[in-house]
């Protein structure tokens, strides 16, 4: 595995404590195909949505430490898998993992739910359509 370099991103996210927290989506991200998050991924990831959730630099600085690790090629990510995340755990915001995004156009929701509430998946077999569907 490469060395990975993450950013001091400022605001109240610290990238090296953020990546730990989100080892329990490790395999749901690197899944060669369509896959379910477990409930502790579904967990890890609420909890830094509500990290995301508090402040706008938060917010960006979450999405900078995403993309640090996007970037880095340490992790074999399945982009399909992270954008359905947010759908499949019931998260309140979007905080994409891609190398591609622009992390200074991300804006906290108008209205940002007054506490995050998570949903976990029963996990099951997931016919192709509602993938099909999610990675459109």
């Amino acid at each position: 595995m490469a060395a990975m370099v993450l950013p001091n991103v400022g605001a109240d996210v610290v990238c090296q404590d953020l990546i730990p927290s989100l080892l329990p989506c490790l395999t749901y991200l690197t899944a060669p195909g369509p896959a379910q998050p477990s409930p502790g991924c579904c967990s890890a990831t609420s909890s830094i949505a509500e990290i995301a959730l508090q402040s706008q630099a938060n917010l960006q600085g979450v999405c900078t430490c995403f993309k640090s690790v996007a970037d880095s090629g340490s992790f074999q990510i399945n982009f399909g898998n992270a954008k359905a995340i947010t759908k499949l755990c019931n998260l309140p915001l979007n905080i994409p993992i891609d190398s591609s995004v622009d992390c200074t156009t991300l804006t906290l929701p108008k209205t940002p739910p007054s506490s995050v509430s998570v949903s976990v998946p029963v996990p099951s077999p997931v016919p192709s359509q509602v993938f099909d569907e999610l990675f459109r």
